[in-house]
């Protein structure tokens, strides 16, 4: 047989292998749902959202499941997409996550309020715990504790009796700190 050949053959062989492994993982991710719902039963926990189930879990000293991963996540409460652009006011009464734009006032007083990586706040935010990892132009109230992670990129107002800053993040403005009770 020439090279022609052979190299007709071999990529028929690769084409099958890869046809064939694609089959095998969508068979995994059917079956994978039903071994998490398995596992949190067992452990008496409460199913946590299916984005969460590819990645790798860890469990806290008190029960609760935590991926692993830069910013903890919030099993239920809102979450304004990346593609999604908000003018005006958003109040909450449950955990906000913000990966997209919002131009006006965040309130989620007795809650956690998340803005990622590709999130961007401009004018107001508030939450009782407050984690930034995107852009914040404004005053950012926290009633517990701000963190600004490394990607932050903050500019305007901090109010909190805690603030927690990692290294990388950039803050300029004011830090108006609440006295403590």
């Amino acid at each position: 047989m020439g090279i022609q050949t052979w190299l007709i053959v071999m990529g028929v062989a690769c084409m099958t292998l890869i046809v064939w492994h694609g089959g095998r993982r969508k068979s995994l991710d059917s079956v994978l749902p039903e071994i998490v719902t398995t596992m949190t039963r067992a452990s008496r926990l409460e199913a946590f959202p299916v984005a969460a189930q590819s990645k790798p879990i860890a469990f806290t000293a008190g029960g609760e499941i935590q991926p692993t991963g830069r910013l903890p996540r919030d099993v239920l409460g809102s979450r304004i997409g990346m593609a999604t652009r908000v003018s005006g006011r958003l109040i909450a009464n449950e955990p906000v996550v913000i990966k997209g734009r919002i131009e006006g006032v965040v309130i989620a007083q007795d809650h956690r309020v998340t803005v990622t990586m590709s999130g961007r706040v401009s004018a107001y935010l508030e939450g009782r715990e407050v984690s930034v990892d995107g852009e914040v132009a404004g005053r950012l109230k926290a009633g517990e504790k701000i963190t600004l992670l490394s990607r932050a990129d903050v500019r305007g107002v901090l109010e909190s009796t805690r603030l927690e800053c990692m290294a990388g993040a950039r803050f300029q403005g004011e830090v108006a700190g609440t006295p403590c009770g």
